[in-house]
C-alpha cells in the first residue's frame, strides 16, 4: 500500500464524525452530567469559547486522527468495515485509554469524567474505523 494510496472523501467523512459525534455526546445525550463533572455552566463555557481555535485545531486534529488510521488500515492490508472497527479499537485500548488516564493519575481528573471520554473516542474510532476500513 502507498502512503498517500487512500480514499480522501471517506477521510473527509471520517473527520468530521467527531463533531457530529460530540455534539450529540457532549450535548443532548451527556452535556449536563460533563458539565457537572467538569464544575462548568453553560454560561462559562460559553464565556470563555473560542468556536474558530476550538473547531479549527479539532478539524485538524480529526483529519491526522483519521489519515493515520486509513493508513494504518491500508497496511494491515484488511480493507473492510469489520477490520477497520477492529483496529480502531484496538488503537484505543492500546493508546487512547492507557495515555488519557495520564489525566486521572498526575491531574487529578475525575475517574467519571475521565470514562465519558475514553466512551466518546471509542464510538469516534470504531465509526472511523467502519467508514475507513469498509469504504473502499
Amino acid at each position: 500500500m502507498n502512503l498517500f494510496d487512500i480514499n480522501w472523501l471517506a477521510i473527509l467523512v471520517a473527520t468530521l464524525l467527531p463533531m457530529v459525534v460530540g455534539s450529540l455526546w457532549y450535548g443532548p445525550l451527556f452535556g449536563k452530567t460533563w458539565m457537572n463533572l467538569m464544575e462548568v455552566t453553560e454560561e462559562e463555557i460559553k464565556g470563555n469559547f473560542n468556536p474558530r481555535q476550538a473547531y479549527g485545531i479539532s478539524t485538524l486534529m480529526a483529519f491526522i486522527m483519521a489519515f493515520v488510521l486509513a493508513n494504518v488500515i491500508g497496511l494491515a492490508d484488511h480493507g473492510s468495515a469489520v477490520h477497520g472497527m477492529l483496529l480502531g479499537g484496538f488503537l484505543w485500548l492500546g493508546l487512547l485509554v492507557p495515555y488519557g488516564y495520564q489525566a486521572v493519575a498526575f491531574e487529578q481528573r475525575k475517574k467519571q469524567l475521565y470514562f465519558m471520554s475514553m466512551a466518546y473516542n471509542l464510538v469516534v474510532l470504531l465509526l472511523m474505523g467502519l467508514i475507513l476500513g469498509g469504504w473502499q
